[in-house]
């Protein structure tokens, strides 16, 4: 063979050497397109009390995941349009945009992301959820972190996490207060275990909903025919701490729970800022973090 092709091929060898060389090495340094971004979906809050909830589960995901960028968007649209009306269009001391769940996956998109992980940060496979998976995230690669009680485990770990805001006396009745839902029922179904493993796990403590099933009704006739019950302790059973938790629950009103109860009563926080119940969230979203990864 002439000495100049031999030589020639060599090269070109060589030099196409160095350039699958260089791209697999950019490829394996470069890991900006490959680290997921974070997306909370969750419902939002416009009282003070809530959005320190969810900045508390914000500080949260952030340690846990140092070298992701972390973001929210909200399916409750009346919660974005109130606080955009009142001139709050960011959360948190870092200034988070407040956008509706769609326009977060759009953002997301704009800044150039690819992969997402998004934690969607809610209670109950409800409306809300169905609403995040309903939202297009075409030209996004995107991963689901599924709702608390979307896992038959945390049925117990949910109540675990909780334990230690328990009544600590007999005199004491422990109630959970939900959400619910009264329009399907069938979201209501985790409550309903939730409920039937209180009360065979623990004395003088249950669920009640404001809206659906378990009745609060059943457990307002239960404390008030035991004598022995002279005060309640209530367990927010919702992420964040605001009307519900205020008002239903807490009010002054006729209706609401304490009222009706007519005992001295004491109101746990918003779960999104109790340590154990975050760790159920992270748990889960590591996970699908990982996966990202392999």
């Amino acid at each position: 063979m002439n000495r100049t092709i031999i030589v020639s091929a060599v090269i070109a060898i060589v030099v196409m050497g160095l350039i699958a060389g260089c791209a697999s090495g950019g490829a394996s340094e470069d890991k900006s397109s490959e680290t997921p971004v974070i997306l909370i979906a969750a419902f939002g809050s416009s009282y003070e009390t809530g959005q320190k909830n969810l900045g508390d589960f914000d500080v949260a995901v952030g340690e846990a995941f140092p070298d992701s960028d972390v973001y929210w968007g909200f399916t409750a649209s009346f919660i974005v349009n109130k606080l955009e009306e009142q001139g709050v269009t960011t959360l948190f001391e870092r200034k988070v945009p407040i956008v509706k769940i769609g326009e977060a996956f759009n953002f997301l998109k704009e800044k150039g992301y690819q992969n997402v992980v998004v934690i969607n940060f809610l209670n109950m496979v409800g409306a809300e959820y169905r609403e995040v998976l309903d939202t297009p995230t075409s030209g996004l690669n995107v991963k689901y972190v599924h709702p608390l009680l979307y896992y038959p485990e945390n049925i117990q770990n949910a109540v675990l996490a909780l334990e230690p805001q328990f009544g600590d006396s007999k005199d004491t009745a422990t109630i959970f207060c939900a959400h619910g839902n009264e329009k399907e029922l069938q979201f209501n179904a985790e409550l309903v275990q939730i409920d039937n493993f209180l009360r065979a796990n623990y004395d003088n403590t249950s669920l009640a909903v404001m809206e659906g099933i378990p009745e609060f009704s059943r457990v307002k006739e239960e404390v008030l025919s035991n004598p022995d019950i002279k005060k309640v302790q209530f367990i927010a059973f919702m992420l964040t701490f605001g009307d519900h938790m205020s008002n239903d629950v807490m009010g002054d009103e006729p209706d609401s729970f304490k009222t009706q109860l007519g005992l001295p009563a004491e109101i746990t926080d918003g779960m999104a800022s109790n340590p154990a119940m975050q760790k159920l969230f992270i748990d889960k979203a590591r996970i699908v973090y990982n996966q990202f990864m392999e």
